[in-house]
């Protein structure tokens, strides 16, 4: 029922005298099929039809189970902005307890949207995602992923981010990124690389020669037949760094010297930060960590357990709006913790409809 409401509020784009089904209907069994393993049109309507008896305990079902051409044509045509906000509200909900977290922005590639024989025409979503709580706070489609850093400011407008920190990769690192989220009444983790030329050559130069005199702290991985060092260094004494002039509430630059043995084989490399927080090298190694789950968790999930790059709907709404239906069907498995992977949950959750209700539970009250 809490599902049902959250649903009612978005609006219907349908005419009444035309309508067999109910929106909510649509839309509580598209999420219900996504999380049990439903990939695209076809295996939502498989699903509902398999599902009918169990599905009509809790819809209204007036014209049975939708058709595959329905649900197809009401994500088509369905608001985006309307249907994402359903997904924020539950994330705004679970965030409003904390006092911090953390947002990692950065954007994918739908790459079954592409145009044939035109690898770069493929549908890019940014993305904002709490890592450690896993929930996404929003989404915003761009024609391309070199559009990435026009598309950022637009989607940290939208997003409620107050005493967050805000990490998103070198592509966003500008004097006006970094002062927009401080506006926002949130902080910045910002990765800095060679299209900060000046810089990145002056910082790099700063400390790689004095890292004897910063705050260090190393953290040791081991896993997957690897080991992986990562020593952070923190410089908060700017001063003879004139680059960082314009720089709103700048307060620390740091170093990450990563090293990867695997194999027999050392890999080496070293990152370079820009943040406007007043915090440890224990803090900022775990940030940074803590930034690239939006890779190893979000966009990997979608990848290899929903299949996102081999969906090639594109028509109208249909790709972003499914991409924040399988975003919502992930938040809910993760949360859930009803399997010992994505996977399995997805399984027994069509499996076992107590499993599947146990998963929909989540959805907090709001």
């Amino acid at each position: 029922m809490e599902l049902q409401k959250i649903f009612s509020e978005v609006p219907d784009f349908r005419i009444n005298r035309r309508k067999l089904h109910l929106l909510s209907d649509i839309l509580v069994i598209s999420l219900c099929g996504v999380i049990s393993g439903a990939n695209d049109f076809e295996d939502i309507a498989e699903y509902g039809r398999q599902k009918q008896d169990f599905l009509s305990k809790f819809l209204d079902l007036p014209n049975g189970i939708p058709s595959h051409d329905t649900f197809n044509r009401v994500f088509r045509y369905l608001d985006t902005q309307s249907f994402n906000s359903c997904l924020v509200k539950w994330s705004s909900e679970i965030l409003s307890r904390l006092d911090f977290y953390q947002v990692n922005i950065d954007g994918k590639v739908l790459r079954a949207t592409a145009k044939e024989g035109e690898k770069k025409s493929g549908l890019c979503l940014i993305s904002a995602w709490v890592s450690e709580q896993n929930v996404s706070l929003g989404q915003l489609k761009t024609p391309a992923k070199s559009s990435e850093k026009t598309a950022i400011p637009e989607l940290i407008a939208n997003l409620d981010i107050k005493n967050a920190l805000v990490s998103i990769d070198a592509i966003a690192c500008s004097k006006s990124i970094a002062s927009q989220i401080i506006e926002k009444g949130a902080d910045y983790l910002l990765a800095l690389k060679n299209n900060n030329k000046g810089l990145y050559e002056q910082v790099s130069h700063w400390m790689k020669s004095r890292k004897a005199y910063f705050d260090k702290e190393e953290h040791i991985d081991f896993g997957s037949g690897r080991i992986e060092r990562r020593n952070c260094y923190i410089c908060q004494e700017l001063l003879f760094l004139d680059d960082l002039d314009g720089w709103k509430d700048i307060k620390s630059v740091i170093m990450i010297e990563a090293s990867q043995e695997k194999n027999g084989i050392i890999r080496n490399e070293t990152r370079f930060y820009l943040s406007s927080k007043s915090e440890s090298a224990s803090f900022f190694n775990k940030a940074v960590r803590n930034h690239w789950k939006i890779e190893s968790t979000l966009h990997w999930q979608l990848d290899i357990t929903f299949l996102e790059d081999r969906q090639r709907v594109h028509m109208n709404n249909a790709a972003e709006n499914m991409a924040t239906l399988r975003k919502m069907s992930l938040q809910l498995i993760l949360k859930s913790k009803a399997g010992k992977s994505v996977k399995t949950t997805r399984n027994k959750a069509a499996w076992n409809n107590e499993v599947l209700i146990n998963v929909l539970k989540n959805i907090p009250h709001i």
